[in-house]
């Protein structure tokens, strides 16, 4: 009987070692698969975040192309409306300097 208690307890521990083994072993898959997961995790949240970069890029250069276009456009009316009153005022500013030089009457 004491044989059978001794191999009883002799089994039970080979069987805690066995157990003990797989559990370790089952962690350790765990653990690189938890690993792998985290790695292509970081590498799709990183992608994502350079295309929404890229996106938001994109998106701003549209604006400035439209701010820079109706900056143009009022740079341009601008310029237009300077120009006709340059124009109105031309003729007034040439007889102006013809008056001083040639004075009121014709004469120098």
């Amino acid at each position: 009987m004491a044989y059978e208690i001794l191999k009883s307890i002799v089994d039970a521990e080979a069987q805690a070692v066995e157990k003990k083994r797989q559990a370790n072993a089952e962690a350790e898959n765990m653990k690189a698969e938890a690993k792998a997961q985290s790695t292509a995790l970081l590498d799709s949240t990183r992608k994502e975040g350079l295309r929404e970069i890229d996106d938001a890029v994109a998106r701003a250069v549209e604006d400035s192309v439209v701010t820079i276009q109706g900056i143009r456009r009022d740079a341009q009316e601008a310029c237009s409306e300077i120009r006709s009153q340059a124009a109105g005022k031309k003729e007034k500013a040439i007889q102006a300097v013809i008056g001083k030089v040639v004075g009121t009457y014709g004469s120098c």
